[in-house]
């Protein structure tokens, strides 16, 4: 989504999910960007950058939401994900440049003081855009955040006791001229390898993907290479990444909105390797489903992924999921509740109990919500 999309580390909290609810539902709130969204202590979360530039946080209680704001000068979206200590690690960038952190305990309303993070920005370096916190198989996070000339960076918890501690920034890599900075990234986990990937669109409008030799924490990552073996010049990736585990496969499944029109009548697209390696392969917004202009959103649901978009000319947002069984990867398209003029498609959306849950900003600044159970 967004400046960047959250598209957050799922971390299984609880074996039920919250409440499934009949159609969509105005949440309130006042915010910029696009949400993040989080299950944590079985309960559903919405995260953001309010107008005034504070961290607003919503906790759901069936259709309805709690809201409580958290300080901060955000200048993007925040990044959210679980941390060890039983709290919601939060990450924003903020005007004075730096790349701070708080640990917000929703359910007693508390949250520490912003403090930055990793010792600063790294000289001679500009952070920009949405930074993305993920969960790593030793269950601390690690942080993600993308600088001006597109290289991408992190920084993972080294202790989990008060105060925490982080390692220095270091540079992940970058695309053969850098990434797009305007654009979200994604970062998840590989259930099969115990591994982060982190997936982001380069200004050569290529998808690219970086994948942890092991998991846990650590400086050990692959170079930034290529996805999809279409041919070249094919692919023109715009707005941001969406990418998941597939335990079908045993590997990732990816989409993105391809503005090539010259090369699909709908410019969402997928890549799922082994089997699905190319772009294209099929276009999932047939003509009957309009053009969307805003980032698609994908879950790992127990290890299938599940993909969300917008139509731009409906309104109406539409869901389709993965199955072994289906001969080209996806089920049939899904609707998910009514139509909306007010929707703009910059959404999060996370899985709970079978149920995905997906937050919407809405022309008005307000935050949209429903708790969608799939019928297969």
């Amino acid at each position: 989504m967004s400046t960047a999309t959250l598209e957050l580390q799922e971390v299984e909290q609880a074996q039920v999910g919250a409440v499934s609810t009949p159609d969509w539902t105005n949440l309130g709130g006042a915010f910029r960007g696009t949400p993040t969204s989080l299950f944590f202590g079985g309960s559903l979360f919405a995260l953001t950058r309010n107008t005034n530039n504070t961290l607003g946080l919503c906790q759901v209680s069936g259709s309805s939401g709690k809201w409580s704001s958290f300080g901060g000068t955000l200048i993007s979206s925040p990044g959210a994900a679980a941390s060890p200590n039983g709290t919601i690690g939060v990450l924003g960038l903020m005007q004075n440049g730096q790349v701070q952190v708080s640990y917000v305990n929703p359910f007693q309303n508390t949250a520490t003081s912003w403090q930055t993070i990793s010792g600063g920005t790294p000289g001679g370096r500009t952070f920009v855009g949405s930074p993305v916190l993920a969960v790593n198989t030793n269950a601390r996070i690690e942080a993600f955040a993308m600088d001006s000339t597109g290289m991408m960076w992190h920084t993972y918890q080294t202790t989990v006791s008060t105060p925490i501690q982080w390692s220095n920034w270091s540079p992940l890599g970058s695309a053969p001229n850098g990434f797009n900075t305007t654009a979200s990234f994604t970062v998840f986990l590989l259930s099969n390898k115990g591994a982060l990937q982190a997936v982001a669109i380069g200004k050569d409008n290529k998808m690219y993907q970086s994948t942890q030799f092991a998991g846990g924490g650590n400086d050990g990552w692959s170079v930034f290479n290529v996805i999809g073996q279409g041919p070249g010049g094919t692919e023109a990736f715009t707005t941001g990444t969406a990418a998941r585990f597939c335990i079908s496969t045993q590997n990732a499944a990816y989409a993105g909105l391809n503005s090539n029109v010259g090369v699909n009548n709908n410019p969402l697209v997928f890549c799922a390797p082994p089997s699905f390696s190319t772009w294209g392969a099929i276009n999932l917004a047939l003509e009957q489903f309009p053009v969307p202009t805003a980032a698609p959103v994908m879950v790992d649901n127990s290890g299938t992924p599940q993909l969300t978009w917008l139509s731009q000319n409906t309104f109406q947002v539409q869901f389709v999921s993965q199955s072994a069984s289906a001969p080209n990867f996806w089920q049939s398209v899904q609707t998910v509740g009514g139509q909306n003029g007010n929707f703009t498609g910059d959404m999060a959306g996370i899985a709970n109990g079978g149920n995905v849950a997906l937050f919407q900003r809405c022309s008005d600044t307000t935050l949209a919500y429903i708790n969608y159970a799939p019928p297969f």
